[in-house]
């Protein structure tokens, strides 16, 4: 099969593809031909080997990447799951009980959805998000922001929606945005009223001024990301200074949520269907902040 490798750390072009041997399923995994492969952030930071200084954790050698996929079965379920192993590939195994996509659901939807739809869910669980709150969504025009705008929205939560441009702004406001701000100006974060929750997946200095926001006493910030490539800069000292919490969670891919995201109705927002061999200019549209939506590669 044909699939995306890369020999060495660096930027979007050591990305390369290679003719490899298929995958071979285990106990417990099921085979698929990958009908098409979500691109995230994260896979940048692997990519250029800046991982391991954002999520410490992280121990990655140069090889293959992997993420979501939707692929079909040989008896002819369409599943959306995340690749155990190579998922920039024709060919990728998932877990048996990996979840059928709905009818009416395109593969691009499917992944939009997925990884991102259940995300968002988890987040505003975690923070308890009740009607009549401020939330501030930061990155409010990505996979993840676009549709925690939406959640929130039908929550019943005034929300702020953080993103960089115009474009990404507008769209936050078609998805359910009461208030819109651009963190691309030094001081964004002046003229925006105290929030009860931030979602947080941008880190470094941005992430540092939605912290600010919170209301003391009450508020509470869900971190899921860093899209700016800096952890989010909060110590101890400043969440006892301010009497908030800021909260993690775990493994949002549950049946049960990945279930709940399918069945919300929630719209997600498109990007760019690269073919395979572009993986490196998906890569690039990332990093670059040049993308709206989920993307794709199709093999």
């Amino acid at each position: 099969m044909r699939a995306v490798r890369f020999d060495e750390f660096g930027p979007a072009d050591v990305l390369g593809v290679r003719e490899v041997p298929d995958p071979v399923p285990g106990p417990g995994q099921v085979l698929v031909r990958v009908t098409a492969i979500g691109v995230n952030y994260g896979e940048t930071l692997i990519r250029s080997g800046r991982a391991s200084a954002v999520v410490p954790w992280y121990d990655l050698a140069p090889g293959a990447l992997g993420g979501e996929v939707v692929g079909v079965a040989a008896d002819g379920r369409r599943l959306v799951g995340f690749a155990l192993g190579e998922g920039y590939a024709e060919l990728a195994l998932l877990p048996q009980d990996a979840t059928e996509v709905p009818d009416g659901v395109s593969d691009h939807e499917a992944l939009a959805l997925y990884l991102q739809g259940a995300t968002a869910v988890t987040a505003a669980d975690a923070v308890r998000l009740a009607a009549g709150e401020r939330a501030l969504v930061e990155a409010a025009g990505g996979g993840v922001g676009s549709l925690l705008v939406q959640v929130a929205a039908r929550a019943g939560a005034t929300v702020v929606a953080a993103a960089r441009g115009g474009r990404k702004l507008d769209l936050a406001r078609e998805l359910g945005a009461h208030e819109v701000v651009d963190y691309g100006e030094p001081d964004w974060s002046a003229g925006v009223e105290p929030v009860d929750v931030v979602f947080s997946s941008v880190g470094g200095a941005v992430g540092r001024q939605s912290f600010e926001l919170l209301r003391d006493g009450v508020g509470r910030l869900a971190v899921f990301g860093f899209a700016s490539g800096e952890p989010l800069d909060v110590t101890a000292s400043d969440v006892f200074r301010k009497g908030v919490a800021v909260l993690g969670f775990g493994n949002p891919l549950t049946p049960d949520v990945v279930r709940r995201v399918f069945d919300l109705g929630l719209r997600p927002v498109l990007g760019e269907a690269l073919p395979l061999a572009d993986a490196a200019r998906a890569h690039e549209l990332l990093e670059g902040r040049a993308t709206t939506g989920k993307v794709v590669l199709v093999p």
